[in-house]
């Protein structure tokens, strides 16, 4: 729990990244990559249940409030808070890291961090579309554009990783 205070400096940054930089480019009018989903993949596995979930509703409220959507982000980012530590467990394998190491690229190696990014993106995607979009009409285009923005997130975020690599010398 020592990376607490990093990622709560780390929640303006990417708030402000999201809100004024990647909310205003609209790639084929209905990609919009998500990257402030850096900070809840990349959280130590021992990060404690109910900072996980305030920490989320936090992000997830100042977004709302920057975009207008009142309850948009924070619920879809909650309910993905809720379920990380379980997609943890089934995707982590026990005992190959340490609990309170971030969850990086670095760490996981490749597969597993994909795997596991990738499952909570496409679960955040597909809440956050699924309550912004609530129709019947345009399953295709909703399914499109979930699985666009998800890939584009992926990318992304894990062009943020390759950034974060440290060397040891």
């Amino acid at each position: 729990m020592k990376y607490i205070t990093s990622y709560i400096w780390l929640v303006p940054v990417f708030v402000l990244i999201q809100v004024l930089i990647l909310n205003n480019i609209q790639f084929v009018n209905f990609i919009n990559p998500l990257v402030y989903l850096v900070l809840i993949i990349t959280l130590p596995q021992d990060t404690e249940r109910w900072f996980l979930l305030i920490f989320s509703f936090l992000i997830g409220i100042l977004l709302d409030l920057f975009e207008g959507n009142i309850g948009l982000n924070s619920s879809s980012l909650v309910f993905v808070s809720f379920l990380t530590p379980y997609l943890q467990r089934v995707i982590i394998a026990k005992n190959s890291i340490d609990e309170k190491d971030r969850l990086s690229l670095q760490i996981l190696g490749f597969k597993t961090f994909s795997i596991y990014a990738l499952s909570i993106i496409l679960i955040h995607h597909s809440f956050l579309f699924l309550l912004d979009h609530f129709s019947s009409s345009g399953i295709l285009f909703l399914i499109f554009k979930i699985f666009l923005s998800s890939i584009i997130t992926y990318l992304i975020i894990l062009i943020f990783q390759l950034f974060s690599f440290k060397t040891t010398e």
